[in-house]
């Protein structure tokens, strides 16, 4: 692994233009300016109320997951108004900026991913591009999304849950693709040699709260976990319409949120 590099958000009101190239060559936006300072902070105090979170794993029922080895808990479909306002109209018009669609609806759900502490020496994580659950047998192209969100209700510092992301990797990846197309049907078996690729430096990101990450299909990153005391708190939007449904399904009647 290369020297890697730090990565803080961009303001959401550059201009249009520039978020749009820079999305379209880097792979990935981390912005900020999405989610008022007032919504952020009621979600930050809600969810590290949430079960599990002062440590008693054995409060955490399912739905909720539990992951020991990264500290990660996801609290499952949520429909909580106070997490719901983090995806509001400003994330809304950014998503239709960048993907070009018009009518977008809004998420229905959230999932958490928090990182609690872990107490053991941090280790870069390895790259891997999303959806590639064997199970699910999602297709490379078109793939299962067209674009993904997390947004962070926590200040990250280094090492401490902040995602490790390759920029411009989407493009070497296509290209992997697009080169045995046979072989690389499956996101499954493409993820396989992510290895074999030259993906350049990464850039570990550093979001502070309130900041929401956009990134594309096929973009690699790395889901890192947190030598911290704080808390990495992250939301995800779900939805459970047919549409989503039919896209990137996940459980229990939940997807995925696309636009």
């Amino acid at each position: 692994m290369p020297d890697i590099q730090t990565g803080r958000a961009t303001p959401a009101d550059t201009p249009s233009a520039v978020l749009r190239q820079q999305y379209e060559e880097e792979g990935f936006l981390l912005l900020s300016g999405l989610v008022d300072d007032a919504v952020s902070a009621g979600a930050a105090g809600y969810m590290v109320d949430l079960p599990g979170m002062n440590g008693d794993v054995e409060a955490l029922q399912k739905p909720h997951l539990h992951n020991a080895e990264r500290g990660l808990f996801e609290h499952y479909a949520l429909r909580d108004k106070t997490l719901l306002d983090c995806f509001g109209g400003a994330f809304i018009d950014m998503v239709s900026l960048l993907v070009d669609a018009r009518d977008v609806h809004s998420p229905r759900g959230v999932q958490t991913q928090n990182l609690l502490r872990v107490e053991r020496e941090w280790q870069a994580p390895g790259p891997h591009i999303d959806g590639i659950p064997k199970a699910n047998r999602h297709r490379t192209f078109p793939g299962p999304y067209r674009i993904a969100f997390i947004a962070y209700m926590s200040d990250v510092e280094s090492r401490g849950g902040g995602t490790l992301g390759w920029p411009g990797s989407h493009r070497i990846v296509r290209a992997l693709a697009a080169s045995d197309p046979e072989r690389y049907a499956y996101l499954f078996d493409l993820n396989q040699s992510l290895g074999q690729l030259d993906l350049g430096p990464a850039v570990e990101l550093l979001p502070k709260r309130g900041d929401i990450r956009f990134f594309q299909h096929l973009w690699v990153h790395g889901a890192p976990f947190n030598t911290r005391q704080q808390p990495r708190l992250a939301l995800r939007p779900l939805c459970d319409c047919a549409a989503c449904n039919g896209r990137w399904y996940k459980r229990d009647g939940w997807s995925f949120w696309q636009p």
